[in-house]
């Protein structure tokens, strides 16, 4: 076997809600630790920066609004002194981040999820295609341009946000850049726990199991925790409380054949999921089935993806950019298509 060696983490963690000194400083901390045990790619739970917004989950809109200034106030931005910060520390300690964020950008959040490199380049920053639910509430939505895989010293990386996973056509786009290592980014699985099973921890960690045997990658699935601190921040009945249960933290790692990798932290511990992982692997699993290879049928189904960035502004520049590989592209389907007709026909 061809044998290509990944340190990777996954953070169990609780983050610092509604405060991003806090945040940003706790993130480099994690980020310290890993690159000390010699992790080479770190991944980070949903708008880690600066922390979920459980609340939206708690009550109407009038009851929660009071959050907004707060959480606007305490999300990052690109260019900003953080996002700068946080760049340092994947120099300072070789490694990749991909961290979650809330992302401000003008009047607007998205959740975001930023990829630094380990010379402190920002390798990507995406956007959440479809917040979940509720979560339209608070965040705006990402475009085609957001499905990014990078190719890295580590490998082909992609990443995606909690029931992103749950899109059938998302998971493709991915799959078929040839991803070989997936940042699923998850809160803590604690917000209805006991009301609904579809947001229970099982489920939600069987699907990112499923997107590696499925994807034939490897999987760094990173999760936040409910502490009791952040319960008490949260919750004011005991309703409320159980709507928001303590724990919720099940950050995995998974093999291209579905297995998982590491040793677990107890769904309340707070820490790093460090283990190895062998790229190698996937040639193995890629022999039996790959689902935007050799193992699809594109005469019965196949995928129609818009990559262009649809930002609300943009420049002329832009524009005629877009316009111009749209019209490349077109040009070569059209002739693709004639060539597939001919080849038939004879």
């Amino acid at each position: 076997m061809i044998e290509k060696v990944v340190k990777v983490a996954a953070v169990q963690a609780a983050p610092a809600l509604l405060d991003i000194e806090k945040s940003v400083s706790k993130t480099i901390m994690l980020m310290d630790e890993a690159g000390a045990s010699g992790v080479q790619l770190i991944v980070f739970p949903e708008t880690w920066i600066s922390g979920y917004p459980w609340w939206i989950w708690l009550g109407t809109p009038a009851n929660t609004i009071h959050h907004a200034g707060d959480y606007v106030a305490n999300s990052i931005e690109v260019g900003d002194q953080y996002d700068q910060r946080l760049q340092e520390a994947a120099d300072r300690n070789n490694l990749h981040a991909i961290i979650g964020v809330s992302e401000k950008s003008g009047g607007s959040l998205y959740m975001g999820q930023w990829h630094y490199g380990p010379d402190g380049s920002v390798i990507s920053r995406r956007r959440k295609l479809k917040p979940t639910h509720v979560e339209r509430a608070v965040f705006g939505e990402g475009d085609g341009s957001d499905l990014i895989v990078s190719e890295t010293d580590v490998g082909n990386v992609g990443a995606l946000c909690c029931w992103e996973h749950m899109q059938p056509l998302t998971k493709y786009a991915l799959y078929s850049e040839n991803e070989e290592i997936h940042a699923a980014a998850w809160p803590a699985y604690s917000v209805y726990n006991d009301i609904t099973y579809a947001l229970s921890a099982e489920l939600n960690m069987n699907i990112n199991q499923v997107y590696a045997a499925e994807g034939q990658c490897f999987v760094v699935a990173a999760t936040a925790v409910i502490t009791p601190e952040l319960q008490d921040m949260l919750c004011k009945t005991d309703d409320e409380r159980n709507m928001i249960k303590l724990g919720g933290g099940y950050a995995r790692v998974f093999g291209p054949d579905g297995a998982p990798i590491g040793t677990p932290l107890d769904p309340q511990e707070e820490g790093l999921l460090i283990t190895d992982i062998n790229l190698g692997k996937i040639a193995y699993c890629k022999a039996a089935a790959d689902p935007a290879g050799h193992y699809s049928r594109p005469d019965v189904t196949r995928l129609l993806i818009n990559r262009e960035v649809r930002r609300p502004v943009v420049s002329f520049s832009e524009a005629e950019g877009v316009t111009r590989n749209a019209d490349a592209r077109y040009d070569q389907s059209v002739e693709e298509a004639r060539q597939e007709t001919l080849e038939n026909r004879d």
